[in-house]
């Protein structure tokens, strides 16, 4: 999608990310994110997934961005991802399910004074034009290779993935995926959404997949630089 608009929506959102060409389901039930999703129809499809820079420990219910207890108007990491709608449905009990289709990262350049009951800010596109055609080339580990060490982890997680149907995919488009639906803390998700390039994603991917299924705490900055 080409001439992003300059200012977005935010959808602050704790260990969640969006990349490019992923596609991430949401279920909008709070007001104020009902109203930025009404907002972005009538206007340009675009919403920014971000992550909160000062997360927490929140418990099941309370400080928790997934039930609309987290504070208000926390700190933000500064690179997030525009997503378009994609998908628009009204459940009966008046929630929003849409799926968000990643389009290309961005920078905050500046939050804008609130005018609606949601968050939105300038960003800046322009160190991720490549975003959306990545490929592998001559990567370690191998696209191969990663498949297998990422069904291994799939399968100690006890989770059920058809995965003959990534071997013909892009390379961009399996990173991304698998960087989205894995379930590493806020802080690797960042760092995934942060690395330059796919090779840089997918060996990051592979380390912190490693050290997962090995029993190791990711969290602890020293194991994942």
């Amino acid at each position: 999608m080409e001439n992003l608009p300059r200012q977005i929506s935010l959808f602050p959102l704790t260990g969640t990310i969006l990349l490019p060409k992923g596609h991430l389901p949401l279920n909008i039930f709070e007001p104020r994110y009902k109203e930025m999703i009404e907002h972005s129809r009538r206007t340009t499809g675009i919403i920014g997934m971000i992550q909160p820079a000062a997360a927490g420990n929140p418990t099941i219910t309370d400080q928790n961005d997934l039930y609309g207890t987290a504070e208000r108007g926390r700190p933000l990491y500064n690179i997030g991802c525009a997503g378009q709608i994609s998908t628009y449905e009204e459940t009966p009990e008046g929630q929003y399910f849409v799926v968000l289709t990643g389009v290309k990262r961005f920078k905050i350049v500046k939050e804008v004074p609130m005018e609606n009951s949601f968050r939105e800010a300038v960003v800046d596109y322009t160190d991720y034009d490549d975003d959306g055609s990545g490929t592998l080339s001559d990567p370690t580990p191998s696209k191969e290779h990663f498949l297998k060490t990422f069904k291994n982890y799939i399968t100690h997680l006890n989770l059920r993935v058809d995965f003959e149907v990534f071997r013909d995919i892009r390379d961009e488009e399996l990173v991304n995926w698998a960087a989205m639906i894995c379930p590493f803390g806020a802080a690797e998700k960042q760092l995934l959404i942060e690395s330059v390039s796919i090779a840089d994603r997918l060996c990051l991917m592979d380390k912190l997949i490693t050290l997962s299924a090995s029993g190791h705490n990711i969290s602890a900055g020293e194991n994942i630089h």
